[in-house]
């Protein structure tokens, strides 16, 4: 039985999508939802491990862009979950995405991780993105890729 189910959320159209999976999953079972935001390591001023640190590439101001856009993302999570009636809890983290996603997924006990697929110029078969890729790889847990609105 799923009790807690994680979902992984920016601000980008696959992660909404996601999260609109996950809430209709947690209201449909009564689960625990939680969603949770990442924001990037490397602006964070940490290094990636197989990243190039670039400090140029990310201007001034940047890191504090990326957090207010995670705190917008959640807000947007948090109003559809309310719309359903579905209490949610939000957490935001900084490092290495796929990385911070597996670790709150041991973190919170979850059953289920619900990511969205990323949106990708490549036509290929299969191709969910790199760090859904890196969940799907490392979780101890089931993980629900979810595709973006165009498919």
């Amino acid at each position: 039985m799923l009790r807690t189910i994680m979902v992984a959320v920016d601000d980008s159209p696959a992660a909404f999508r996601a999260a609109t999976v996950a809430v209709e999953l947690a209201r449909r079972l009564s689960a625990r939802l939680v969603a949770v935001t990442v924001v990037d390591g490397q602006l964070a001023g940490e290094p990636v491990p197989g990243r190039p640190r670039t400090p140029a590439e990310h201007p001034p101001g940047q890191l504090a862009a990326r957090r207010q856009a995670a705190q917008a993302a959640q807000q947007h999570v948090r109003a559809q979950a309310s719309q359903l009636g579905v209490q949610i809890e939000l957490r935001t983290t900084e490092g290495h995405v796929a990385d911070a996603v597996l670790e709150q997924a041991r973190e919170i006990s979850a059953d289920l991780v619900v990511i969205g697929r990323a949106e990708s110029g490549r036509v290929h078969l299969g191709h969910v993105g790199h760090t859904a890729e890196q969940v799907l790889e490392f979780s101890t847990v089931p993980v629900l890729v979810v595709p973006g609105p165009g498919g």
